[in-house]
């Protein structure tokens, strides 16, 4: 009697439990009982991590890959999945001692095969597949639940969490050569369709597939029917390369169909997209993913707004978010001043060189602008048609030896024995590392090109 009274004691509490599940409400874009980041942990079944373009940027390199590491641990989360660019021929590539070291990383880090890859471990970035060897530096071929093909860079992995399965499926697309048959070839596309067709969705299954690109979103290269598969078949489309977190919007699926999204940059966000990366919690009622872009560069990771937040249902609709109100600062469209004329393309270059000279102190300066503005008011989002990267401005002094390996003939040497230049962090730490420049030879500035350019901005007026 005792035992088919424990028995019914069980069952009533085991049924109870499953009834008092929570069922979460979506509602004028914000989530029924979650307000906070924390709290979004704790209600997900499980989250995991999306990031790209690190080019070979560790912990022990950037503040912001040091955050992105510690969120990922304090908030649990089971894997993290890499778009490419995750090295960089003549750099430092601290993240390969990185990924030895931490166990974590080592076991649960799924990377992508891109043309970073192939330049550092190959000839260029144009030699397919070189990159191959990316997946050797966390033993993928030792993975139970990974099948890699023969070319040895793309692998389908069925990642099992709490009774879930994340289908994730790496293609390689290289942005070298620019020519998109070549980069991405139908032998890929095949073997996308292939392994989209064998599964079999059940309803706790994801499915992801990524691949690098070459211009933002890999899904344009497809052929209709291709398309319609990966519309069909996936709940997340991943791409990199362009250092831009942004969604794209195919016509006829605004509301639906998978997620396809650009996973910016961690360690190099192009224009005003923030250091990030890219977090993605799993809720059980109803099944959905919440997707959001999480910025870096803060001093905590927090709820993100609509621009950089995504809701998925899996099977149904993809919502608008509204987890929190813009700050000040991230607006965009907030009017910085006025310019009395055009400025063309040729004009910003000679006004970029000019900033860059007097605030380096160089006699030099290697530096062009993206484009050029309009007359009128200046929004912040125009000051980063001008400078993408908001790079910080460096002063190095280079033998006139040094100059012509470089430069060439850009900049001229005319009898200089040392020459001062300013140039942007970018192009200077790879010039430090090349010519591997004594520290006495480096001048960090600490200003930055987008604060410069809005302070040159409202001298017009």
């Amino acid at each position: 009697m005792r035992i088919i009274k424990g028995f019914l004691l069980a069952f009533i509490v085991l049924t109870t439990s499953v009834g008092c599940e929570k069922i979460y409400q979506f509602t004028e874009g914000k989530i029924s009982g979650i307000n906070t980041i924390e709290s979004l942990d704790k209600g997900a079944v499980f989250s995991f991590a999306i990031m790209s373009d690190n080019k070979g940027d560790s912990p022990e390199d950037k503040k912001q890959f040091a955050n992105m590491v510690q969120w990922i641990e304090e908030s649990g989360d089971k894997f993290i999945i890499g778009v490419g660019d995750h090295v960089k021929k003549g750099w430092d590539n601290n993240f390969l001692h990185f990924l030895k070291e931490n166990e974590w990383w080592h076991e649960r880090f799924y990377p992508n095969v891109a043309d970073g890859e192939n330049e550092f471990y190959g000839k260029n970035q144009g030699d397919w597949g070189a990159g191959a060897p990316i997946l050797d530096e966390v033993a993928l071929f030792e993975r139970s639940n990974v099948s890699i093909r023969e070319n040895k860079c793309e692998y389908y992995a069925k990642i099992k969490v709490k009774g879930y399965t994340v289908h994730l499926i790496q293609l390689h697309y290289s942005d070298q050569p620019k020519v998109d048959s070549i980069a991405f070839t139908q032998d890929s596309k095949q073997y996308l369709m292939d392994v989209l067709n064998s599964i079999e969705k059940g309803p706790k299954d994801i499915i992801i597939a990524a691949a690098h690109s070459r211009t933002g979103f890999w899904i344009e290269q497809l052929s209709d029917e291709q398309r319609d598969v990966v519309l069909d078949k996936c709940d997340l489309v991943l791409s990199a390369t362009t250092h831009f977190f942004e969604r794209m919007i195919i016509p006829g699926y605004e509301d639906k169909g998978p997620l396809i999204i650009n996973t910016g940059s961690i360690t190099y966000p192009c224009a005003y997209c923030p250091y990030g990366y890219v977090q993605v919690h799993i809720l059980k009622k109803p099944f959905t993913l919440v997707v959001q872009y999480i910025n870096a560069d803060r001093p905590k990771r927090e709820m993100q707004y609509q621009e950089y937040a995504f809701i998925k249902i899996i099977g149904g609709e993809i919502l608008t978010t509204n987890f929190r109100k813009v700050r000040p600062e991230e607006d965009m469209d907030r009017v910085v001043g006025t310019v009395p004329q055009d400025f063309s393309k040729e004009e910003m270059d000679s006004v970029v060189k000019s900033i860059y000279l007097e605030v380096a102190d160089a006699e030099e300066a290697y530096i062009s602008a993206r484009l050029g503005l309009k007359e009128g008011d200046i929004t912040y989002r125009k000051l980063w048609d001008v400078f993408p990267y908001n790079n910080e401005i460096y002063r190095l002094t280079l033998t006139a030896e040094g100059v012509r390996s470089i430069f060439e003939k850009e900049i001229p040497v005319k009898g200089r024995k040392e020459i001062t230049i300013a140039i942007s962090s970018y192009n200077g730490d790879y010039i430090i590392e090349k010519l591997n420049l004594p520290e006495e030879k480096i001048v960090k500035t600490g200003k930055k090109d987008i604060p410069l350019l809005e302070e040159w901005v409202k001298g017009q007026e």
